[in-house]
């Protein structure tokens, strides 16, 4: 278990801790004893395989805990990240923790929750409610970018703020939905990347490499996404900071205003109203 530099940040390798104790959650679960199972699963999530007898794993351990250490030291390194690791709230702990193999089955992605999930009582397994500290589940292969998304997410979720609504998404030969949260962390990213002068991706869900001109296009071909970025620069600090601080070649928190304007030409709008609001193509 490793504290990242000043940061509320505990990097914790408890692999064999949760292994151990995946079957007595899902015992719990299915006998409805709902309590029981998040306080074991606060726990397995907090304590460090190094209490384990004779620190059975010490070499992975210290392999894992090293790698995402050195993770964070380049989020650091970026201005872009130092600022986001700056905002997170003091008063919580964010827990950066391996994923699993069958965790990774499910999504080979990396993944954040509050640490006390609001309970579901319908029998699902959805933890993705609450608030305060964090979980990240986080394998180093993933990336530094996308650690430093999970952690705008983790930011959100320290100031109560994370509250996903989910908003269309058109492409050529495909669409879909989209959570405002996703949106938000994945502009922060491309932030992010645009500082270090990193390829850019057009989108979180179809993660294709891309451009400024071609994001910025794929925007204005997405009004609920223009709509968001609007709603966020209005409500979210981190998004207003970002319009002000970053001299980054991408930063569509700067250029809404461009991007509006752009949006509107040839329209009767004087502009875009408010985000929830299905503007006729």
């Amino acid at each position: 278990m490793r504290k990242f530099a000043g940061y509320p940040i505990v990097i914790n390798y408890n692999l064999h801790t949760q292994l151990r104790n995946r079957a007595e959650e899902v015992r719990l679960h299915e006998a409805r004893r709902y309590e029981e199972e998040r306080q074991l699963s606060v726990r397995t999530n907090t304590i460090s395989d190094s209490k384990i007898e004779n620190n059975l794993w010490k070499k992975e351990l210290d392999q894992y805990e090293e790698t995402i250490y050195r993770c964070l030291q380049k989020i650091e390194g970026n201005p872009v990240g130092r600022t986001v690791l700056g905002l997170l709230n003091k008063q919580t702990t964010v827990w950066i923790i391996p994923k699993s193999d069958n965790d990774l089955k499910k999504c080979n992605c990396a993944q954040t929750g509050p640490l006390k999930y609001d309970i579901q009582t319908d029998g699902s397994y959805a933890r993705g409610a609450g608030s305060g500290d964090t979980v990240i589940q986080f394998r180093a292969e993933l990336g530094d970018d996308t650690l430093f998304h999970e952690l705008v997410h983790a930011y959100r979720y320290s100031y109560k703020k994370f509250r996903p609504m989910t908003i269309s998404v058109r492409a050529e030969r495909l669409s879909g939905s989209q959570s405002t949260e996703e949106f938000f962390a994945h502009q922060m990213e491309n932030i992010y990347l645009s500082q270090g002068h990193r390829p850019l991706t057009m989108d979180y869900t179809w993660a294709w490499v891309s451009d400024k001109k071609a994001i910025y296009d794929f925007l204005l071909d997405n009004s609920e996404m223009l709509q968001t970025l609007k709603f966020l620069m209005r409500h979210e600090y981190m998004a207003m900071l970002a319009a002000h601080s970053f001299a980054t070649d991408y930063n569509p928190f700067r250029d809404y205003a461009a991007l509006e304007t752009e949006f509107l030409k040839g329209t009767s709008l004087r502009a875009l109203p408010e985000l929830g609001t299905v503007l006729k193509s």
